[in-house]
């Protein structure tokens, strides 16, 4: 099928999704999200297709959502001064969940290609997948902490256990792809040139790794191990995380006078004045570099 905001490339046992709007760093809006998540479906309809390869097209994942507020109604929060109804509010965050999901559950294997920024939303992609390799100098994180909004993904705690959760998520700061293999969150960091060689060698892994007796075992021990991750929590602990996310879009910081409130911001400076003021005080505290 067409597609606008991704492109989907299938070569032999694999197929690929490319989210593509370089000149927005790859920034996730409502259409890309869907469109994610068609590609994903069509590459489930495939029987020929055993892996599925996430990237981002001119040399970053993804900056996460759209903040421009053109366009991207599932992908963020509403405005809390309009006094969003909860009902309309907590669909969009279950839609959003659904659509993660499906990346943490789909019966093919997925790899997530990480180089440039792999923020926010895009890192919540990542995540999802089985096996993220990514340039040391990458540059990963979740933004929507500076804006006062809790976390959407459960796998933060599952990926690199409570004490690093706890110092990532309630700072908000930025890390790079080689800390990201140190904290457990990607599999394999390489230098920037690597990149290529590093996924296609783990790619040939998956895809020849399957079970023991083949592809076929290797789907039914990821049902299997889904459903012992549930039982130790996990489902417990996705509801928990999408019900505090939209909670957090109503109970937001930026309403007393020493509080940065994202939205008065982008009206009176811009989205990309907003920004700056966002990340102005965490950048003195833990200073980062943009991706080369």
């Amino acid at each position: 099928m067409p597609y606008t905001r991704v492109t989907y490339r299938k070569e032999g046992d694999r197929a690929t999704i490319t989210l593509n709007r370089p000149d927005k760093l790859n920034a996730i809006d409502d259409a890309m999200f869907i469109e994610m998540h068609q590609a994903l479906q069509e590459a489930e309809a495939d029987h020929e297709v055993k892996l599925l390869i996430y990237e981002g097209a001119s040399g970053n994942f993804s900056a996460g959502a759209d903040l421009s507020g053109n366009g991207t109604a599932l992908v963020m929060p509403p405005d809390p001064r309009t006094r969003p109804f909860l009902n309309d509010l907590f669909q969009k965050v279950l839609k959003r969940r659904e659509i993660l999901e499906a990346i943490y559950d789909s019966p093919k294997m997925t790899l997530a290609k990480v180089q440039g920024y792999c923020l926010g939303l895009g890192l919540d992609i990542a995540m999802m997948c089985e096996t993220v390799v990514a340039t040391e100098d990458s540059v990963l994180g979740d933004p929507s902490i500076r804006l006062g909004l809790a976390t959407q993904n459960p796998l933060w705690t599952w990926r690199v256990g409570p004490r690093r959760a706890k110092e990532l998520l309630l700072t908000g700061r930025y890390f790079t792809g080689a800390e990201a293999q140190r904290y457990g969150l990607v599999t394999i960091a390489c230098p920037k040139q690597k990149l290529d060689e590093e996924t296609t060698v783990a790619a040939e892994g998956m895809i020849h790794r399957g079970g023991m007796g083949g592809y076929d075992s290797y789907i039914y021990g990821k049902l299997f191990a889904r459903a012992t991750w549930d039982g130790a929590g996990l489902a417990a602990a996705w509801s928990m995380t999408a019900g505090l996310h939209g909670l957090s879009a109503i109970q937001r910081r930026g309403f007393r006078p020493d509080e940065f409130n994202f939205w008065d911001a982008r009206e009176k400076s811009g989205m990309k004045g907003a920004v700056k003021q966002r990340d102005a005080k965490i950048k003195q505290l833990f200073p980062w570099k943009k991706p080369a």
